[in-house]
């Protein structure tokens, strides 16, 4: 259905309310701009505070402290929770913070004025936006500037069943049932060494899958070697230069993955923590004159502006390094450089 009635017209319009679509938003709003924020999902807030970084972090560091009263062998401290909980029983914690952090927020955006809708955001001009709201009848929208800030999603490799109970991507893997005690960890990117590492604390018998040959090549050498030391001392079992051909995953009994040598692997879960894709597809961007490049990626010059100058990008859109606090100094300078 087609928008209806005039545009209504804003200096600045965000599409996506992750690290990088709030920082760019709030960076409008205080240098007094008319800012509008889109996003899609009910809540604000984005991998950092809904299915990554502080779930993630609130895990870890629950594995940490149980794992650290291991170490120390207080007398009187019974851990056997570790072998039947869920996940979920690790993370009262983190849905407080997740309000909190919500609520914040929320509350700056208002007191600076921002905007807010819910919906998804296509072109269909270089300045102009349809809105197609959660409820209700499309509108359209009139930009000055653009911030494309719609984050990522899970790739998903073909060998693995989609929608399985106990096979997941790091977007889902903490609503994992329970604590597996057999765990394989396919991709040993940041995300996959932070769970792996996660579930031996926890623990689990962790297997880290990955195609490459050493941990973090964008890291020092030597960081990289102590880190994959530290982790193997920890006890996460890494199975270099290999890939997964098969995933036979009945509903009860051990996933058996199949290797790239012919090796196999019996596991309780999956996590399949094999990078992310651009969430672009669903934006028009030939309506803006805008095309990803062979990555699927839009390509930015140094203020974060694509080919279309009046068209921004920040966050896991434009690609490494990918992290929340870069993705937000990304949106913060493209707005400044964007207003002068």
């Amino acid at each position: 259905m087609a928008a209806r009635g005039r545009a209504r017209r804003y200096d600045l319009v965000v599409i996506g309310g992750g690290p990088a679509g709030l920082a760019g938003a709030i960076a409008g709003g205080v240098l007094g701009k008319r800012v509008v924020l889109v996003e899609r999902a009910r809540h604000l807030g984005g991998a950092l505070v809904n299915t990554g970084t502080i779930p993630s972090k609130t895990l870890r560091e629950t594995a940490l402290a149980l794992s650290g009263l291991r170490s120390r062998e207080l007398h009187g401290v019974d851990l056997s929770l570790r072998r039947g909980a869920r996940v979920a029983d690790f993370l009262h914690h983190e849905r407080a913070v997740k309000r909190a952090a919500r609520a914040d927020v929320a509350g700056r955006l208002a007191l600076l004025g921002i905007e807010r809708l819910q919906g998804r955001a296509r072109f269909i001009g270089p300045h102009e936006l349809e809105l197609a709201p959660a409820r209700g009848a499309p509108r359209r929208l009139h930009a000055r500037h653009v911030l494309i800030a719609t984050g990522s999603r899970p790739s998903w490799p073909a060998e693995f069943p989609r929608g399985h109970p106990r096979v997941w991507d790091s977007d889902r893997i903490l609503e994992l049932e329970r604590l597996p005690r057999r765990l394989a960890v396919i991709g040993a990117g940041v995300i996959g060494s932070e769970y792996a590492s996660t579930f031996r604390a926890l623990g689990a018998r962790v297997f880290l899958v990955d195609g490459r040959a050493e941990l973090f090549p964008f890291l020092d050498d030597e960081l990289a070697r102590r880190l994959e030391a530290a982790m193997r001392a920890q006890g996460v079992e890494f199975r270099w230069n290999e890939r997964v051909r098969a995933c036979k995953a009945p509903k009860r009994g051990p996933i058996r993955l199949t290797l790239s040598s012919g090796a196999t692997l019996a596991v309780d879960a999956v996590l399949v923590a094999a990078g992310r894709r651009a969430e672009l597809a669903e934006l028009g961007l030939d309506a803006a004159g805008l095309t990803p490049n062979e990555r699927g990626l839009l390509d930015v010059d140094a203020r974060f502006r694509t080919a279309v100058p009046h068209v921004l990008a920040a966050g896991d859109v434009v690609g490494f390094p990918s992290l929340a606090s870069a993705s937000a100094e990304q949106a913060r300078v493209a707005v400044c450089a964007a207003f002068g």
